[in-house]
């Protein structure tokens, strides 16, 4: 592994903190996180259930070349599906050794896990719910990475045979408490800065500051895509896009669905700060809300409304009466 200097994670943790519009303390805080994580304390281990991998493709696309450094050669990623150089036997023994031993690690879960249909998800010839329950029972902290893992996702949708449910559900199904050791990142797929971010807070300070009920962490989960809007101004003067593509005017007619997201796009765009939803004339599909794919009663369009709903009232931030 390369070694950094602590200017080096000062820069690192500066650029996560900034695209993020946060403080110097998690500045610090990511700092002190990424320099532990070098020295694979603690190490991670990251497994993909029901799920289409966006969320690693999109964490491996980080643009940041400090980011994508620290993500492939300073993190002790020590299993990953996609990523590890080791397969067959060998690659599942570094799993159970993890699940056997007693060394601290991060447990990253990406997609859902069926609940009704274990031969749905199966890895190494193995049900994934159970090489998955043992690794959960041992992890320091556990991160769900996407809406699948924090909320069920497509693979969850009305009517699907697997049974699929989110990782606090399987935690809260087999005895486990996530109070204090899950933290829900959601959006489809998690931006890889708010994904390394997570990681680094949890190595340098251990459990944020989360929702109460959803356990997003609120130094990227706490403000809508309404609020921080740059056509918000439109809205407030109820200025509305006709269609698609209009450069003016607030998109909530064409069925944006910003007043129920909670994530940070506005603040840090995607593709490097290029572009995101908005920017590019289109509404937001509401990728972090819980009911994302899951409810017929929550598509991902809905032209023509006057009023979404669901009511945008703070009470309401989990999805309220659909």
């Amino acid at each position: 592994m390369k070694q950094l200097s602590r200017r080096d994670f000062l820069k690192v943790s500066g650029i996560l903190a900034a695209g993020a519009g946060l403080s110097r303390f998690y500045a610090d805080a990511f700092a002190a996180g990424l320099e532990k994580l070098s020295k694979g304390l603690p190490r991670i281990v990251w497994l993909q259930g029901q799920s289409c991998s966006g969320c690693s493709v999109s964490l491996m696309n980080a643009d940041n070349p400090y980011v994508l450094e620290v993500v492939t050669e300073l993190v002790s990623l020590v299993f990953h599906q996609t990523l590890s150089a080791a397969t067959g036997h060998v690659a599942m023994k570094v799993v159970d050794d993890m699940a056997a031993g007693n060394e601290p690690f991060i447990l990253v879960v990406e997609g859902s896990i069926p609940s009704t249909m274990p031969e749905a998800c199966i890895i190494g010839g193995r049900p994934f719910s159970e090489i998955l329950l043992p690794l959960l029972r041992k992890a320091q902290f556990v991160v769900g990475a996407g809406t699948c893992a924090t909320y069920g996702g497509i693979p969850a949708a009305e009517g699907n045979p697997t049974g699929a449910i989110s990782v606090m559900e399987f935690m809260r199904k087999n005895g486990l408490s996530p109070e204090q050791r899950l933290v829900n990142c959601p959006s489809c797929p998690i931006h890889p800065d708010s994904m390394v971010g997570t990681l680094a807070y949890l190595a340098g300070r251990g459990y944020p500051g989360v929702n109460k009920e959803l356990l997003t962490p609120d130094m990227f989960f706490a403000h809508s895509t309404h609020d921080d809007c740059p056509r918000f101004h439109y809205y407030s003067k109820h200025l509305f896009a006709e269609k698609f593509g209009d450069s003016e005017g607030c998109l909530f007619k064409l069925g944006c669905l910003g007043m129920l997201s909670y994530t940070d796009c506005p603040r840090r765009q995607w593709n490097g700060g290029v572009n995101w939803c908005i920017r590019a004339s289109a509404p937001c599909i509401g990728c972090s809300h819980p009911q994302f794919g899951k409810s017929k009663a929550f598509p991902f369009y809905r032209k023509g409304e006057q009023q979404h709903a669901v009511g945008y009232e703070e009470a309401q931030r989990k999805g309220g009466a659909s």
